[in-house]
């Protein structure tokens, strides 16, 4: 008996136009320049940057497949990847690749409800200096409406390890001054690699929601060419101060949302605002050029 010939499956027009390759990857590429050389400046060359790409196909192409209804075989992963299929045999055995963590620090979550609770600010709303000890409002007390099980002390060594504030000599003793500007990491730390990595993944996560019709996502952005380095000054300086006004809202409004969800079981997302300036003279941040005055906004 002859055995009938497997049937197809039945061809499907994709729900939304998907970018095509040839145009993707050179601007992937463009994307990606600036992280070379970060990756050549820290010692990581080509060859160990390939294969620790490996792990990150295969898991996409798993999750691309798993999401499509189709089965996760080696063969369907090698296909869909491009990694041979020994190393996916690999992949298997050593299993998924750590996944970052997202939980919100101690001192971070202190520092945000210094900055949007009323009893720590000033009358402007900003996050006022406050006696290291006593009764409300001190950091003594900010830190114990945050946490129980840490000592106020050792918060408060975490913040002025981070930046986040500094000691300075009162009329009645030590003030615990708030450094307004937020935590601004030195270069080459590891808290900064965290904030690069974190920033980077979910910018680059919104784009691709929208390239690929996931969205829309807020992803926004105002650019100019042909202006003076002192013009470039100037607007940097102003998007500080609307950088600082937003952050103080989207602070305050999160504290306040993650109070009220802390504890419910579809309490399971979370969230990433921020912002960026960049400017150089002759082009882009890879290298190549524009010409004349732009404004670009996605969805």
């Amino acid at each position: 008996m002859v055995r009938p010939p497997r049937r197809l499956p039945e061809p499907c027009a994709p729900a939304r136009q998907l970018p095509k390759g040839d145009a993707l990857l050179p601007e992937v590429l463009r994307a990606v320049r600036p992280l070379a050389r970060a990756l050549l400046a820290a010692g990581v060359d080509y060859t160990r940057l390939a294969t620790a790409l490996k792990p990150v196909f295969v898991e996409e192409a798993h999750r691309t497949l798993r999401e499509g209804g189709r089965k996760d075989t080696d063969s369907a992963l090698s296909l869909l990847s491009g990694v041979h299929r020994k190393d996916i045999r690999k992949w298997r055995e050593t299993g998924l690749s750590p996944q970052p963590t997202n939980e919100l620090s101690i001192s971070n979550r202190v520092f945000a409800r210094w900055m949007q609770d009323p009893i720590y600010q000033d009358r402007r709303r900003r996050p006022k200096a406050l006696p290291r000890l006593g009764p409300a409002p001190s950091f003594e007390s900010l830190a114990r409406s945050v946490t129980v099980d840490l000592r106020p002390f050792n918060v408060l060594a975490e913040l002025l390890r981070l930046g986040l504030a500094r000691i300075e000599p009162g009329e009645h003793g030590d003030l615990v001054v708030p450094n307004r500007d937020g935590f601004v990491p030195p270069p080459g730390s590891s808290e900064l690699l965290e904030l690069f990595g974190g920033n980077l993944s979910d910018h680059a996560a919104t784009a691709v929601a929208n390239l690929l019709g996931e969205g829309p996502r807020l992803e926004q952005a105002v650019f100019a060419d042909g202006i003076r380095a002192e013009s470039a000054r100037q607007l940097q300086e102003l998007g500080r101060k609307l950088w600082a006004q937003a952050r103080r809202e989207m602070i305050g409004a999160a504290q306040q949302l993650y109070e009220a969800d802390r504890g419910h079981p579809e309490a399971v997302h979370r969230m990433r605002f921020g912002m960026y300036f960049w400017d150089q003279a002759g082009g882009n941040a890879d290298g190549s050029d524009t010409d004349g005055d732009h404004e670009h906004d996605n969805p």
